[in-house]
């Protein structure tokens, strides 16, 4: 499985200039979790999250109206070539501890946001499908069952 095909394309990208409140009304448009900032070179120069809402926004008292994406966006931007397996993403989530991943071409462009959500989900149902398989390959609907 492709690790593109378990990306939001498009996906959700905004300015720097962006307010937390567009942002965060377009975040509950799409229904996601993250929102990419771009460069005007369509590269990710920052990420903002659901978790920085939280912590940079609810906790600091900042008016969400008036704020910038610049000010409060979680830079560098973490970002994952598409061509990974999904495992991999994984792996980099759990390793450095975050919920998304922007995904990029070759010249670092952004194409994708991938998100532990939906990897979880789509690994849940792999390994569904393998007990599926198994159970039926060892019980009486099975070979050799009967």
């Amino acid at each position: 499985m492709s690790l593109i095909t378990s990306a939001h394309h498009p996906p959700l990208a905004v300015s720097p200039q962006t307010t937390v409140l567009d942002a965060c009304r377009q975040m509950k448009e799409r229904g996601v979790g993250a929102v990419a900032v771009i460069g005007p070179d369509d590269r990710p120069v920052g990420i903002f999250t659901e978790r920085d809402v939280m912590y940079k926004i609810v906790t600091e008292q900042r008016d969400a109206a008036n704020t910038p994406l610049s000010q409060v966006m979680t830079s560098p931007c973490l970002t994952i070539a598409s061509d990974l397996a999904p495992e991999d993403a994984l792996s980099v989530m759990v390793k450095k501890s975050v919920h998304h991943l922007a995904l990029v071409d070759e010249d670092r462009k952004l194409i994708g946001m991938v998100s532990y959500r939906t990897l979880m989900r789509e690994r849940v149902d792999i390994l569904n499908a393998e007990v599926d398989h198994l159970s039926a390959y060892m019980g009486d609907d099975g070979i050799g069952g009967g």
